[in-house]
């Protein structure tokens, strides 16, 4: 149980850092982008935000699988 919860506040830290960086980035948009990575990545890339982008996207990925794991885990 306490590593679910550890896991959802880890998970909920990095979806309230990567909706920051999210709207930093949309108020700043560039004018001029290659279609692969699209407007929103060229602009977090301009900005230099990918690190803590990449990052955000880390803990929420590690908050989910702590919780899964937690979740699937047999009691003795």
């Amino acid at each position: 149980m306490k590593r679910a919860l550890i896991g959802g506040f880890i998970s909920l830290l990095g979806t309230i850092w990567g909706l920051a960086i999210a709207v930093a980035a949309s108020n700043n948009l560039v004018s001029g982008w290659s279609t692969p990575p699209g407007r929103f990545l060229s602009t977090v890339s301009q900005m230099g935000f990918v690190p803590l982008f990449v990052m955000a996207i880390v803990l929420i990925v590690l908050g989910l699988v702590m919780m899964a794991i937690e979740y699937f885990k047999k009691d003795k």
